[in-house]
């Protein structure tokens, strides 16, 4: 979403100077590690902006957002029941987190991560 275009033409050569700096920019972007500070600062606006939906009658709980990494930027949200998740809210976050970043053009990864009951019991 939001890619970059540039125009150009292979027959003159017009817009051939325009491409290798929005190659750049778009590359500084994909590089772009958020401390998680600021990615929970909006991680906590966009849930007030749209809560989470019902699944099952129950509310999915979703507690705190992280970049552990660039090159693809990946976002990891931890919360109760976390994969449930539908996949219209996780392109919103996507969609919301990629806005509030400026990050255009760049394919962001989203993961979602539950706790792990210690009393469940092992399958195997």
């Amino acid at each position: 979403k939001g890619v970059t275009v540039v125009p150009l033409s292979a027959a003159t050569g017009r817009g051939v100077d325009k491409l290798m700096p929005a190659v750049r920019a778009t590359y500084a972007l994909w590089n772009r590690r958020i401390p998680t500070g600021e990615v929970n600062r909006w991680f906590e606006a966009a849930l007030a902006r749209h809560q989470p939906p019902l699944v099952d009658g129950k509310r999915i709980k979703l507690r705190y957002a992280t970049m552990p990494k660039a090159r693809p930027p990946t976002m990891v949200i931890f919360g109760t029941r976390a994969e449930e998740l539908p996949e219209d809210y996780r392109r919103y976050l996507v969609n919301s987190f990629r806005d509030h970043f400026t990050m255009p053009g760049v394919p962001i990864r989203l993961q979602m991560r539950s706790p792990r009951n210690p009393y469940a019991e092992d399958e195997g």
